[in-house]
């Protein structure tokens, strides 16, 4: 498999049309629904609490220089950054961002109530500092994500923040780890093509 991770049981679909991969989307995000629904798991607090990763791989001809170009493109949509401490009271809110980043993500007080989340950052502060051995088997979320923290691909870190006074300690946290992310240097993404004799 050119060494990208394996996922085991994983079912791949072929699709030609943008209609067919918005059709087998909405039959996947179904049968999702009904599974927690036989499972009696409310499916708003899941959602809120777990990762979703689409992954396309897509293959395009020239007809004219019968080469074939191959790429993949994979969407992640991570759980919800609530984190475990709660130091900041409400007459203690920072009255500016850098007062609000100070220390968040530093402490081992402050961590991801989502386990395989925190694995994330523990990874992401291993990329980012150079750290000869990341720990990328500690979660399955991290080992899936291996290919796209060090291959040759290209990265976009869409932060999620609120506004609201009552959700500051979670953006900071948000903030701090897309700040983090910034920091990670991958190979340059390059183009992948077979000739076709």
């Amino acid at each position: 498999h050119n060494g990208e991770t394996v996922v085991q049981g994983l079912l791949t679909v072929e699709v030609s049309s943008f209609d067919d991969l918005m059709e087998l989307w909405h039959q996947c995000l179904n049968q999702r629904a009904a599974r927690l629904a036989e499972q009696g798991i409310d499916a708003t607090e899941y959602e809120a609490s777990s990762h979703l990763i689409a992954t396309m791989k897509i293959v395009s001809s020239n007809t004219t220089t019968q080469t074939t170009t191959c790429g993949k493109i994979q969407f992640v949509d991570l759980a919800g950054s609530d984190v475990t401490s709660r130091k900041l009271g409400k007459d203690k809110r920072p009255s500016t961002p850098e007062a609000m980043l100070a220390g968040i993500g530093n402490s081992k007080e402050w961590k991801f109530a989502n386990r395989s989340l925190e694995t994330l950052s523990q990874v992401v502060t291993a990329r980012s500092q150079f750290v000869r051995t990341v720990p990328y088997r500690n979660s399955t979320l991290t080992h899936l994500l291996r290919d796209n923290l060090e291959a040759d691909t290209k990265v976009i870190v869409l932060a999620c923040v609120s506004s609201e006074p009552e959700d500051i300690q979670n953006t900071a946290c948000t903030l701090r780890m897309a700040s983090k992310m910034r920091r990670i240097i991958v190979g340059t993404a390059t183009k992948h093509s077979i000739n076709v004799e």
